[in-house]
């Protein structure tokens, strides 16, 4: 018999934000505490979903050896995925400090890791806990080959970006599957400031060509992004017409 929606009552009970019912189902049948929904999420995603912190230490407190990496929904997402795209850094280190703690750069069926998501949504307390707590990997790219620099820099922001420069041997002209780097995706998405931000600090070639051969600049969204990058930058671009 296929299963249906009322075959879930924890995860119900967790999406109708009826805390004290979930607790009190959990109690009763503890089997069920990591058994997973339709959509392959478990009372644990769930509870990370309504950023219920107390609710997510009272669910691993039950089962602190529980190797999470190991639920993961329809979309490859764990429970950390889902704490750090809300940005909760309360969740990450209850997360990380299991007795048997996730692995940090683990990736969605995307290739996306933690620390792509917390850019992504421009949680920059998150991200400067992944990187300088707990090791998380910048310079993974996932299946589009987008770098946490790329998205840094598709979101314009300018203080993530500067924290990713910050790190070691970090590959600031690294391309995406496109050939795109983190300039070319600035400029494109409208970011001007973080484009030059990214040259003057960063080091960026702004004469680097993607797979169609076209620079950074020839990508801009549009004139007045293109002029602004021109006029800030200092130094010399080359003719592009």
């Amino acid at each position: 018999m296929d299963s249906n929606i009322n075959d879930f009552p924890i995860q119900n009970a967790i999406k109708e934000n009826n805390i004290n019912l979930a607790k009190q189902l959990i109690l009763e049948n503890p089997k069920n505490l990591y058994i997973k929904d339709l959509d392959d999420r478990t009372p644990l995603h769930w509870a990370v979903s309504i950023n219920n912190t107390e609710l997510v230490k009272f669910i691993i407190d039950l089962k602190p050896e529980v190797n999470i990496d190991e639920y993961v929904d329809l979309s490859g997402w764990s429970p950390l995925h889902i704490s750090s795209s809300l940005g909760n850094i309360e969740i990450l280190n209850l997360f990380m400090n299991m007795s048997n703690p996730p692995d940090i750069n683990s990736k969605t069926n995307l290739g996306i890791t933690p620390l792509h998501l917390s850019i992504s949504k421009n949680h920059l307390s998150y991200v400067r806990t992944l990187i300088n707590e707990y090791g998380a990997n910048y310079k993974i790219k996932d299946k589009k080959g987008y770098t946490p620099l790329i998205r840094a820099s598709s979101i314009g922001s300018i203080p993530i970006v500067q924290e990713l420069l910050a790190q070691k041997n970090i590959s600031v002209n690294a391309t995406d599957n496109d050939g795109w780097t983190s300039l070319h995706h600035a400029l494109a998405e409208g970011h001007g400031d973080c484009a030059v931000y990214l040259v003057e600090k960063g080091g960026v070639d702004f004469n680097l060509t993607n797979n169609e051969d076209l620079k950074p600049i020839q990508v801009s969204v549009d004139e007045k992004v293109a002029k602004y990058f021109k006029d800030h930058v200092d130094y010399k671009i080359k003719e592009i017409e």
